[in-house]
Parts: structure tokens; C-alpha cells; sequence
């Protein structure tokens, strides 16, 4: 499998992770209260525990929770993108990126260990696998980018 369908594929299922959480950050404070039987109470008092924070009145642990939901949203649809981008470059310059790419999934993953919960994971895990077998496959290729970018 080529290099660029391996990170086309990588960022796809990024986005999807980024869809997910953005469902996920949108839904948070309507769970079912005969599902989740404590979680009405607790995102109550989330939201009506209001607190000033550094100049902003009025702030809230619900807000908190859903402004760092979305920042995350934007890091999942900034990588899928930047994965995206990177699959249509021709060279090993790139791996440096890849390198780093790689590496923030993997941070994340052990992140969505500790906090979340095994789909998340998922989707981190088989994403930087992707990329770092593409990185392999870039670096095993002696001379013509063209046949490990495009065949």
C-alpha cells in the first residue's frame, strides 16, 4: 500500500474521531438520566456553580468542559487535515512532521487511556500506526518517491 493512501487513510479516521467527540461535546449535558443515573445531578451542578475566572464572570465547570471539548475538536480536524496534506508531498523531508504527527497521537491515545474510554483509543492508536508505517516506508525507499507515494 502506498504511502499516500496509508495517510489519507490515517486522516480519515481522524476525522471521524473529530465528528465523534464533536457529537460527543454537543450531547454532553442531555445524557439520559435512566442510563446514566448520576450524571444529571452532576452536570446541574456544573452548570450552576458560576465563578469568576481570570476577567470572565459568570464562568462555569459545564463551559469549561465543553470549550475544552471543542479545543480538542479543532486539534482531531487539524491533524486529520495536516495528515491529509502531508500524503501529496513527495519526499523524505517530510518525516520530521510525521515524526511529530505520530507522536501527538500516541500523547493523545495515552490521554484517552487514562480519561475516556477504548473507541478513542482506537482510533488514535491505528492512526499513528498508520503514519509511522508510512514513515518505514519512506525510509526504505532508496531513490524513486513516486512508486512508495503513488503505487
Amino acid at each position: 500500500m502506498s504511502v499516500k493512501i496509508l495517510l489519507r487513510i490515517a486522516a480519515i479516521i481522524m476525522l471521524f474521531h473529530g465528528v465523534g467527540h464533536t457529537i460527543g461535546v454537543a450531547t454532553w449535558q442531555s445524557l439520559d438520566g435512566d442510563v446514566y443515573r448520576q450524571i444529571p445531578q452532576v452536570v446541574k451542578s456544573m452548570q450552576d456553580a458560576e465563578f469568576s475566572f481570570m476577567g470572565k464572570d459568570g464562568a462555569t465547570m459545564a463551559g469549561f468542559y465543553s470549550g475544552f471539548g471543542y479545543c480538542g475538536t479543532i486539534f482531531l480536524v487539524f491533524v486529520a487535515a495536516l495528515l491529509w496534506v502531508l500524503a501529496g508531498w513527495k519526499s523524505k523531508s517530510l518525516t520530521p512532521l510525521l515524526w511529530i504527527t505520530a507522536g501527538s497521537i500516541v500523547a493523545l491515545a495515552i490521554l484517552e487511556i487514562i480519561y475516556f474510554f477504548p473507541m478513542a483509543v482506537a482510533f488514535c492508536l491505528i492512526s499513528a500506526a498508520l503514519v509511522v508505517t508510512s514513515i518505514i516506508l519512506i525510509h526504505k525507499c532508496k531513490s524513486n518517491y513516486s512508486e512508495i507515494f503513488f503505487t
